[in-house]
């Protein structure tokens, strides 16, 4: 198939573009030819720029079909398919469709042959909003690639320099946003920390990420006198990413609207680390009944704080503290063999599909 996929800057580090490029790597390895427009950022310039593009690939390429990969290009898609037919399908996530205001993209979601999500509460959620799109919903979770996310001893470089010999780490990464503060959970793990240290003296919190909500993190930190416990990273380079995940002891990720499975929580569990999440939809059967990981109240900084103690001072199944076995169950279900499995039944209903 010649398939043209739309998507945002693949060179950010996020979940999206994370998910984005397992996709399209898993369509390349089924040898279908992908055609990549991206959306470099948010410029005025850059959209127009972007959107000339798309059409230009639409007239002189003559895909098979869009894959967009969200939302907000949909209505391209939908403008495509009225001049050219070409058909296309639009890629839902979580909170970018919990209340579609714009009808410009309810059209585009009635008039897309697919729509794939990632988490089965942003399908339901989609359906009671627009009930004609029930019948065309198809699954693609999120994935994980064992060869970029791997067990490896603690750098050396990170402890020097973040000062932390004999230092047990807790660790979060992702984006520091005054809009997802809440969603996210990391306020929720410093305000944990001073339990934390009174029964774990030499625990340390490594927040990594930046973004405009780091001023108000600097201030809880600064209220609650936890400079020497709580470190801000900043941005981490790609190459250090795995190098973090195998500094920790554990990884923390209390979301709460993030969709689930987290792809961070998939990326910790395959460098081997203990993971705690938050108890949004689908967290007990991913974590605890799947025996991969511990779920907590994504609002209780007591209960993330409990479950912290427990992890850092061993008091938790054997199970989760042996890394290799964390790091075979999840591949086991979210690696890059199953993956192609759900990207080969996606490309199965493409082409079977009639206009």
């Amino acid at each position: 198939m010649n398939i043209l996929f739309l998507t945002s800057n693949l060179g950010t580090i996020g979940g999206i573009q994370r998910y984005n490029k397992n996709f399209i790597s898993s369509l390349k390895e089924e040898k279908e030819n992908v055609i990549i427009v991206e959306l470099k950022d948010a410029a005025l310039f850059s959209k127009i720029h972007f959107s000339l593009k798309f059409f230009y690939k639409v007239l002189f390429s003559r895909p098979d079909i869009i894959i967009c990969a969200h939302i907000s290009f949909s209505f391209l898609c939908y403008i495509a398919k009225f001049f050219s037919g070409i058909p296309y399908t639009v890629t839902v996530y979580g909170i970018e469709v919990i209340n579609i205001k714009k009808k410009k993209f309810i059209r585009a979601l009635k008039s897309a042959r697919f729509i794939i999500k990632l988490f089965d509460r942003t399908a339901e959620n989609l359906i009671k909003q627009i009930p004609e799109v029930k019948d065309k919903i198809l699954s693609l979770p999120n994935s994980i690639d064992g060869k970029k996310f791997f067990i490896k001893d603690k750098s050396s470089k990170l402890i020097d320099k973040f000062g932390l010999k004999d230092s047990l780490v807790i660790y979060t990464i992702c984006r520091l946003s005054k809009s997802k503060r809440d969603d996210k959970g990391y306020e929720k793990v410093i305000r944990a920390m001073p339990r934390v240290i009174r029964y774990v003296p030499n625990a340390k919190y490594l927040l990594a990420g930046d973004g405009n909500d780091k001023p108000y993190v600097e201030k809880v930190i600064e209220e609650l006198k936890l400079k020497k416990s709580v470190i801000l990273t900043g941005s981490i380079k790609n190459e250090e990413v795995v190098d973090f995940y195998n500094f920790a002891d554990v990884f923390v990720f209390p979301s709460k609207r993030e969709g689930f499975p987290p792809i961070v929580l998939l990326e910790a569990l395959a460098c081997g680390k203990v993971v705690i999440g938050g108890n949004q939809a689908g967290a007990e059967k991913m974590l605890s009944r799947g025996n991969l990981g511990i779920v907590v109240t994504s609002d209780s900084v007591e209960e993330i704080a409990d479950a912290i103690i427990k992890v850092l001072t061993k008091n938790i199944p054997n199970y989760l503290l042996d890394p290799e076995l964390l790091r075979k169950r999840v591949l086991d279900k979210y690696g890059a063999q199953k993956h192609r499995e759900h990207v080969r039944s996606l490309l199965n209903n493409f082409k079977n599909k009639k206009q």
